[in-house]
């Protein structure tokens, strides 16, 4: 029996290759010897900051019991729509076709980049930062792009005006979900969407760093054969806010360096993975497995780094929801017989540094392992017919296996069934095909109103670990919405990229929507991180009371914008797009059924162009 350990992606991890998107250190900075620690004096705002932040935007108090704030309004990134008639869907249930009002389109005059910056300071005003922190202002625009039904591009629009902020610590670069500070205004002026979730900082003592070199090779150990290993970038990733009450006090109490990986290969698609830059900073798990009548039985010893842990536990071959604990058990359920077994394991400690194992069981048998240190890296209408569908193929990543529970729990808790969930090996390309292409996606994917994917993927399409019936959904291989499929979310990297300036995405995935409502994805790169992003697409699409403040459900469009906004790194890249029938009817303004309008399916063979829209993180 064969054991080998292998770093699993959490915290901050791109799902494709290339060069690190967020770090851009110079390689001096990457070849210090030392870097300095940083000590967390107050964990996001506190209840009367977060009132001050709200009146200073005459907003509702949108802070968190963690200590971030987050308000998104229904106007956020709107495009001016009017109803255009009713009718039903292929189940019966109410639509309400919604045109673009193209007149009022073109007299939209968004606000300056000045402007914007100017009406921003009062954002620093009333929510200080850390006098640690280097920040960075950055202006960008959501916008609107329409094509001809060829996918030809006919006008593009300026939606709105984000100011948000990159950050340095130490002169050294800074992500992850706790390095969030962005607002963005409306035409008018108002504000429709504010994310703070910054900690207050001091700089304590310069610790060693391991040499860039021995970073490196730490990074090779992640990593399959034959994938070369760029210079890894020193930097720091903030982890998620973890204050209780928004009382500013928390579990992250040091913030460590850490190295981000930068994979290169002609191989596929590859993660940044980071590692603990401060020799023995981070903690370690011994591992040991079991594979007998398929029954799979784990346990783990922890050491090191800062307690309380937490352990997440996920399987090769089984759906296991959140596991955590330091022993787990469950009965095997693999849509392939004779499936391996990989057990993964991954241990986050109280400062957000992470080691991750995986035990390869094979299909029997006992097998231990040691840690390998770093990781980190979707009228009253009955909804009983509603389901949603997963697959994702990194089963290896935590942050992959908590997009599926938390995509899936959200979704039981509104009373909307998971009608299938397939991981890793189990995920297969044949769902996502079109039937008459040989593919079952009438039996699957075509055959639920949301699906949720996470995996590898480019501007050629997204991958499989099973070839069944192949390794990769090209867009000639779908045809989605002519049965049910009403939106697919991919959390894949550059699906959606415009890779000429030309938005040559229309072209490639245009012929794939014959009555999909909407396809979200990522121009760049996407990141897995750590928390669940599937947890927070889910959870927008209803309304939520949010401690001070009732949350409305937001748009399925928008849904994805904030998402991405929360959960993926400064400088990503989100797009949405889908079909316009006649009178550019679209169904941009599309909720989650049951929880407002829903636009009709707009077929190919009806469309008389297509929509994009676009922000940046």
């Amino acid at each position: 029996m064969r054991s080998t350990t292998r770093a699993a992606l959490a915290g901050s991890a791109a799902l494709t290759c290339g060069a690190a998107l967020l770090f851009g250190a110079s390689a001096e900075a990457s070849a210090a010897e030392t870097a300095p620690l940083f000590i967390v004096k107050q964990e996001g705002l506190t209840a009367d900051q977060g009132a001050r932040l709200a009146g200073a935007f005459d907003l509702p108090n949108a802070i968190k019991a963690d200590g971030g704030f987050g308000y998104v309004s229904p106007a956020f990134g709107q495009v001016p729509l009017q109803q255009a008639g009713e009718g039903k869907d292929e189940s019966g249930r109410p639509t309400v076709s919604e045109a673009i009002d193209t007149t009022a389109l073109k007299s939209l005059r968004p606000l300056s980049d000045q402007a914007a910056l100017d009406r921003a300071t009062r954002l620093l005003d009333a929510a200080p930062l850390s006098p640690a922190l280097e920040p960075r202002p950055v202006v960008s625009n959501a916008e609107l792009t329409l094509s001809d039904r060829a996918g030809e591009t006919l006008s593009r629009h300026a939606l709105d005006t984000t100011v948000s902020y990159r950050f340095q610590l130490g002169g050294l670069p800074v992500t992850g979900q706790g390095a969030k500070l962005r607002i963005t205004f409306n035409p008018d002026g108002t504000v429709t969407q504010l994310s703070d979730t910054m900690r207050q900082l001091a700089r304590g003592v310069d610790v060693p760093v391991i040499p860039v070199d021995e970073a490196q090779k730490q990074c090779a150990a992640l990593y399959d054969d034959g994938v070369a290993q760029e210079q890894p970038t020193l930097g720091y990733v903030l982890p998620t806010l973890t204050a209780r009450e928004a009382s500013g006090v928390g579990k992250v109490k040091k913030i460590y360096p850490q190295y981000t990986c930068n994979p290169s290969t002609d191989k596929g698609a590859q993660v940044h993975r980071q590692v603990p830059a401060v020799p023995g900073s981070g903690p370690k798990a011994e591992v040991k497995a079991s594979l007998a009548g398929g029954v799979v039985s784990g346990s783990a010893a922890v050491a090191g780094g800062r307690t309380p842990y937490t352990l997440r536990w996920s399987s090769s071959t089984t759906a296991l929801g959140a596991r955590g604990g330091t022993a787990v058990s469950y009965t095997q359920r693999s849509r392939l017989r004779g499936a391996d077994e990989t057990l993964s394991l991954e241990v986050t400690d109280a400062n957000g540094l992470t080691t991750t194992a995986n035990i390869d069981l094979g299909t029997g048998g006992e097998a231990g392992a040691q840690s390998v240190p770093g990781g980190g890296g979707f009228g009253k209408l009955s909804i009983d017919r509603l389901d949603v569908g997963i697959e994702q193929t990194v089963d290896e990543w935590q942050c992959a296996q908590d997009s599926a529970i938390g995509f899936k729990s959200v979704m039981s808790a509104h009373s909307v069934p998971t009608a299938f969930d397939w991981r890793g090996w189990s995920a297969w390309e044949r769902d996502f095909k079109d039937v008459t292409l040989g593919g079952t996606d009438s039996t699957y994917v075509d055959n639920v109103d949301a699906q949720w994917y996470t995996g590898h993927g480019s501007p050629g399409g997204f991958t499989f670990k099973s070839s069944v019936t192949d390794t990769s959904i090209v867009p000639g291989d779908a045809r989605w919405g002519n049965r049910d499929l009403e939106w697919l979310q991919l959390e894949s990297c550059q699906v959606l990229a415009d890779t000429s300036g030309t938005h040559d995405y229309f072209g490639r995935w245009g012929p794939t929507m014959d009555g999909l409502h909407m396809l979200n994805g990522f121009h760049t790169n996407a990141y897995c991180v750590g928390g669940g992003t599937g947890r927070a697409f889910a959870d927008y699409l209803f309304p939520k009371q949010v401690w001070f403040w009732t949350r409305p459900a937001l748009t399925v469009r928008n849904a994805w914008a904030q998402m991405a906004l929360d959960k993926e790194p400064s400088g990503v890249v989100y797009r949405s797009m889908g079909n316009a029938g006649p009178g550019w009817v679209t169904n941009i303004g599309d909720h989650f059924w049951g929880q407002g309008s829903v636009g009709p399916d707009i077929s190919k063979a009806g469309r008389i162009g297509m929509w994009s829209i676009t922000g940046t993180v």
